[in-house]
């Protein structure tokens, strides 16, 4: 299982992959979102274990792409996308007009939308 801390090469985003009290659960840390083993694996029809090492393994070898959301130029939130065009859109409907939405991969490379 890939327990533990994930550091980004640029040093800018942490994974967290923690287990308490019997719950695997995965997110960056200082920001909110966050996933659960069991819902990967519910997502991706695999094993839990199996799951939570693809998705890091996904997110850490720059097949996923990361969303980083900026309020008046600061970051206060970080999730991993699956329609970055969909983040886009809600941002504009929904978000404060202050509110830009940043794509990137684990190396830092920039993801044009």
């Amino acid at each position: 299982m890939s327990v533990g801390e994930y550091v980004s090469p640029d040093g800018q985003l942490r994974l967290l992959v923690i287990c308490p009290d019997g719950d695997w659960t995965l997110g960056f840390n200082g920001f909110p979102w966050h996933t659960h083993g069991s819902i990967r694996a519910s997502l991706s029809g695999k094993d839990e274990a199996t799951a939570i090492n693809s998705f890091v393994a996904d997110l850490t070898s720059g097949k996923s792409v990361i969303a980083i959301r900026h309020i008046k130029g600061t970051a206060v939130d970080v999730w991993v996308t699956d329609d970055p065009a969909e983040d886009v859109s809600n941002s504009r409907r929904y978000g404060p007009e202050d509110e830009t939405i940043e794509f990137r991969l684990w190396d830092g490379s920039a993801v044009k939308v």
